[in-house]
């Protein structure tokens, strides 16, 4: 059985009999695909509690914070849309 959750579609993990792989949504900008999404992979991890520390630290490197407050926001925002697609996902 393999896993694929959608993480306010941004982000989708997958897994494969071995490891949990977290990949993020984006658009081609330019060539024969231009304006087609793709999926870029993040990274690779054993467990689920490492995939999601990566998550929370790649959205915190790539998000807009630059204060404490937003850095908060950013990660509670994040923690609710995980708790939404996991709770989903399992039903």
């Amino acid at each position: 059985m393999s896993v694929n959750i959608v993480i306010d579609n941004k982000y989708v993990i997958t897994s494969d009999p071995l490891q949990f792989v977290l990949q993020e949504k984006k658009i081609a900008k330019s060539g024969k695909n231009a304006g087609k999404e793709w999926l870029a992979i993040v990274g690779f991890y054993p467990t689920i509690s490492k995939l999601v520390t990566a998550l929370a630290l790649h959205n915190i490197l790539n998000g807009e914070a630059r204060q404490f407050s937003d850095l908060e926001k950013q990660i509670e925002q994040l923690g609710e849309k995980c708790l939404e697609a996991f709770t989903a996902n399992g039903r």
